[in-house]
């Protein structure tokens, strides 16, 4: 895997001045905003009201009763469970400092949006430079979908984080895999990322196939046994958490079982989530065609070329991720909250793209109209973002939600 040459100093500084002054704009735009939030009465935000609530006041020990009261009441079983214990927690802590309200809780995601935009960058420039690793950042800072759950009282914003982070570590990880703090990072990231949201399990398989290809096609000096371990570990404490949080083997079992089975009996995701694989690709399209478009246009172009010869370490990883979790997550209820981590994949192949296109021979015209295309894609997020969240209404990004928000359909009420 090729490391590319440091970037200068000054560039770092100015590119970091840049992302920080960006996250500072983005989030008081997005918290001027916060006047107008409103949630569906009985929906998740209740639930992670409630949990915060409790956590908040009495601490870890309350995690049992609440695994009890959920699973005493099966009109519940279609709502959040208290073995999330990984946003709970956070959330717990955040209401220390913000107190425990609606409020509080979209001003979590909108802090979670934030520091993604930084640990967006951080990863990339390590890899990309301080110039594609700025491009990067503003495509996610004004990602449609991203400024939309930065609203949201729930948890898809900080679980998108949670999640980058932990792929990212990863990605670096086996950029020096003989740095062990690197494998206890990543594996830390994943603990999280699973405690938050059971499903983020599905991201090791793509990544352990991207470690098996750096180590059987690049011949990188990846170790099997600690690399299994980054996500063994977590995994084994995960479990020992989710036990302890639950009281007891016999409740987290029936925890899991309603948990897995939930959606074939949820009304509301039987009618707004079935459907095939495409409905992901399709419904990021309708969120944000160019960006998307050039991230897929990305993905075909990184495969080519690894089938032509030309490995592009960093391209192949980020594809894989994206099609390893489509294909793993199309069994599953399908809504772009729960892919929100595709997004970031698909905004780096967009760069990627667009950088071969027109500023890989160096020139500084091709940069120039580089940059150009990336602020005008970046003022069309926001555009989209104010037509479909703010001024269309979109609160679930599903496909009929986004149909009617595009004005291409009727909207389907549940």
């Amino acid at each position: 895997m090729s490391i590319p040459a440091p970037s200068a100093a000054r560039a770092r500084l100015v590119a970091w001045a840049l992302v920080l002054a960006g996250i500072a704009a983005v989030g008081l735009a997005l918290h001027a905003s916060f006047g107008t939030l409103a949630h569906p009465p009985g929906s998740d935000v209740d639930y992670y009201l409630y949990y915060m609530e409790v956590v908040a006041t009495h601490g870890p020990r309350a995690f049992p009763a609440l695994f009890e009261e959920w699973l005493s009441r099966p009109g519940d079983w279609l709502y959040p469970p208290p073995s999330r214990v990984g946003f709970i927690g956070v959330s717990a802590l955040w209401a220390q400092l913000f107190g425990t309200s609606v409020a509080a809780l979209a001003q979590l995601s909108l802090a979670s949006h934030l520091a993604l935009i930084a640990l967006v960058f951080a990863g990339a420039e390590r890899w990309l430079g301080p110039l594609r690793a700025l491009l990067v950042a503003a495509l996610v800072a004004t990602s449609t979908l991203y400024l939309g759950l930065a609203r949201h009282a729930l948890t898809d914003s900080f679980i998108c984080l949670s999640q980058v982070a932990a792929v990212g570590l990863f990605l670096a990880y086996l950029r020096a895999p003989e740095r062990r703090a690197r494998a206890v990072a990543a594996g830390a990231a994943f603990l999280l990322a699973i405690l938050s949201k059971e499903i983020a399990v599905l991201l090791a398989l793509p990544l352990l196939l991207f470690a098996a290809v750096e180590r059987g096609h690049a011949r990188r000096p990846v170790p099997l046994l600690r690399t299994l371990l980054v996500f063994l570990v977590p995994g084994l404490l995960c479990l020992a958490t989710w036990w302890l949080a639950a009281g007891g083997l016999g409740t987290l079992l029936e925890t899991l079982r309603i948990v897995l089975a939930s959606p074939a009996t949820n009304e509301y995701a039987r009618r707004f989530g079935s459907g095939g694989w495409y409905r992901y690709p399709i419904d990021e399209l309708l969120m944000a065609p160019l960006p998307t478009a050039l991230g897929l246009a990305g993905l075909v172009v990184a495969l080519w070329r690894w089938r032509r010869g030309d490995y592009d370490a960093l391209a192949v990883a980020l594809a894989l991720c994206y099609l390893g979790q489509v294909a793993l997550l199309a069994p599953f209820t399908k809504n772009l909250r729960y892919v929100a981590v595709l997004e970031v994949p698909l905004r780096v192949l967009a760069v990627l793209f667009l950088w071969e296109l027109l500023a890989a021979a160096g020139r500084r015209a091709g940069r120039v109209a580089l940059v150009a295309l990336i602020t005008l894609l970046c003022a069309l997020g926001w555009r989209d973002y104010r037509a479909l969240w703010l001024e269309a209404g979109l609160y679930d990004p599903v496909t009929s939600a986004l149909i009617a928000a595009r004005g291409l359909g009727p909207a389907e009420v549940p």
